[in-house]
């Protein structure tokens, strides 16, 4: 996406990239059994229980066996067993091909809105093209993609809620708000962790930002009538087995070298036991609600704050999968397209690179993670832009060739 590579480096980068994920898709998944598409048959055969009347939910897991974290079994709420139940007929492998050229298209939508809102002077395919051929180069979004996991939906969903952020009040108008409220009650909805989100955009709403409470608002109401339906859909019964699947859940084996979560990767480095993780998750947690809390206070980069936010949506729970980060790709978006000068768009450019690397060399050193993380903490930390009147960010530019205005707004 820098300036500095041309166009057809891009476009040989992405073809090779994406005829290389691929090439692996189709040799994973070619296995008996296939190691490509699990976490998507998962939800797969749980939408297939669901329309055959059946319970998506182990009955070992009701009746209260303890799970290994790391096993297959289905432990999201059941609206989205629900929510599958609508493909039960689908074959695997059109669905996984569904699945991803979805994921994909959320991601070249939120490029597209972001590019619009931030740099509107720039041609839609230089933000588009770069990004979609860069994104099997994000190692946790390509995993995602070979997995089929839920979370190759979470670029859409961050940023959907980076977008009512970056562009608040009436920039990013009603339909702004509600996209951020919807996207925030289906991300805490599905994936519970992101509902500590939640609790920044209420923080901000109760400290007197306008937009943060239209969007509080929108998700409670989003998020009510999809319970609604659950409800009516379903009954009742399978949030009681859902409440019994997480009681079991919660003595779950967490030390795992898969698993990121720094109480597992802290207990494996000391040689702890799952005791000792779940004991030490209780300060992680706490840590992140702190972080969350502390990000939402006025004043300051908002940008930045929600991204300190969503870095500790991902660790709010004992298990953080290798994927997980894939939610910050909007985050990095907004720190190159709100670089508006060379030198910022170069420090943005190196720290986004950094980010693609370390995230790949993660893969056999997992707590590498979270310095890709940092980096990409650090590629919207170089692109904030200071006021020099107020001392106060103004990185809410409006692309308009150099000149800088502060953006009005906590």
């Amino acid at each position: 996406m820098n300036r500095s590579i041309g166009p057809g480096a891009i476009a040989i980068v992405g073809v090779v990239g994406w005829l290389g994920l691929v090439w692996l898709g189709i040799s994973l998944y070619s296995t008996t059994p296939p190691h490509a598409g699990f976490d998507l048959e998962l939800l797969l055969q749980a939408g297939r229980d669901v329309a055959a009347g059946r319970s998506p939910y182990d009955p070992a897991l009701i009746a209260g066996a303890a799970p290994v974290a790391e096993s297959l079994f289905y432990s999201y709420p059941p609206l989205v067993a629900q929510a599958m139940a609508l493909f039960a007929g689908v074959p695997s492998p059109v669905m996984l091909v569904g699945w991803d050229l979805a994921a994909v298209a959320g991601v070249a939508a939120i490029a597209a809105i972001l590019g619009r809102r931030l740099a509107p002077n720039r041609p839609m395919a230089r933000i588009v093209v770069p990004t979609v051929a860069l994104a099997p180069l994000c190692f946790p979004f390509a995993i995602g993609l070979l997995f089929g996991n839920l979370d190759v939906f979470f670029p859409l969903l961050y940023g959907a809620m980076l977008l009512a952020v970056v562009v608040p009040g009436g920039g990013a108008g009603a339909a702004g708000t509600a996209g951020g409220g919807a996207a925030l009650a289906v991300a805490s909805l599905t994936k519970l962790h992101p509902a500590s989100l939640a609790g920044w955009f209420g923080i901000r709403a109760v400290t007197g930002d306008a937009g943060a409470r239209r969007v509080f608002l929108a998700a409670v109401l989003v998020g009510l009538a999809i319970l609604a339906l659950s409800l009516l859909v379903g009954g009742a019964q399978p949030w009681i087995d859902y409440a019994a699947v997480i009681r079991a859940g919660s003595n779950a084996d967490l030390v795992d070298p898969r698993n990121a979560g720094p109480a597992a990767q802290v207990a494996l480095l000391i040689g702890a036991d799952d005791r000792f993780a779940r004991t030490f998750q209780i300060g992680v947690t706490i840590a992140a609600l702190a972080i969350t809390a502390a990000a939402a206070r006025p004043g300051g980069d908002p940008v930045e704050r929600l991204a300190r936010a969503a870095v500790a949506s991902l660790v709010i729970l004992p298990v953080t999968w290798y994927h997980y980060p894939s939610a910050l790709i909007p985050f990095g978006l907004v720190a190159y397209l709100r670089a508006d000068d060379r030198v910022a768009r170069r420090r943005v450019t190196a720290f986004l690179a950094a980010a693609l690397v370390v995230a790949a060399v993660a893969i056999a050193a997992l707590p590498l993670l979270w310095l890709a993380i940092a980096l990409v903490l650090g590629a919207v930390r170089a692109s904030r832009r200071v006021h020099p009147a107020d001392d106060k960010p103004a990185s809410l530019h409006r692309g308009d060739g150099g000149r800088r205005e502060p953006s009005g707004r906590p």
